[in-house]
């Protein structure tokens, strides 16, 4: 409940900032590979929330867990049941600042490297991390790709052993943001 209130009240920050400097997020896909060569193990997810302040670079990202698609619906079962335990942890969040923000032109259409720095809360734990991203203005759309790893131990997030052999011991990402102008 405290975490949906703080993303509820950053919401309400944001909206307050002018509009011209916020973005709402219009798509997203977030893919994760947590396989090994025994076992393919992916999902994606297209139900993303989140707002950009390109004045401040402050972000909110809010991934409800249980959207996560799986291609074996047994897979999908036992991550929310077993791994992400989604019925108490049904979000996962990022919340964070674009490093160096001030010397980010946004209007340019060639392809930037950012790093975004801020806290990663996943499976109840939040921990600090350092992302790069690869940002385009694309007709008044900004695009951002990135790809990080999130190592299972740091997010409490049990890799039974009996199936060590199926399930990595970091997590590959892959997330894929589109962002538009917010909109009042």
């Amino acid at each position: 409940m405290k975490t949906l209130y703080s993303f509820v009240i950053i919401c309400v920050c944001v909206l307050v900032v002018s509009a011209q400097d916020i973005y709402k997020l219009k798509s997203s896909k977030i893919n994760f590979f947590a396989g090994t060569p025994l076992e393919d193990i992916d999902a994606n997810n297209t139900k993303t929330t989140s707002f950009l302040n390109i004045k401040t670079g402050e972000i909110t990202i809010s991934i409800p867990n249980k959207e996560f698609v799986f291609k074996r619906s047994l897979m999908q079962e036992h991550f929310n049941e077993n791994y992400m335990e989604t019925a108490k942890y049904p979000k996962s969040e990022f919340k964070g600042k674009i490093k160096d923000i001030e010397s980010i032109d946004f209007t340019k259409t060639e392809p930037i490297t950012i790093v975004v720095e801020g806290m990663l809360t996943v499976h109840g734990i939040a921990k600090e991390r350092s992302i790069e991203v690869t940002l385009k203005n694309n007709a008044q759309l900004i695009e951002g790709v990135s790809k990080f790893v999130i190592p299972l131990s740091d997010h409490n997030i049990n890799r039974p052993q009996i199936l060590w052999e199926k399930i990595a011991e970091n997590v590959q990402v892959s997330a894929t943001f589109t962002y538009e102008p917010y909109k009042k």
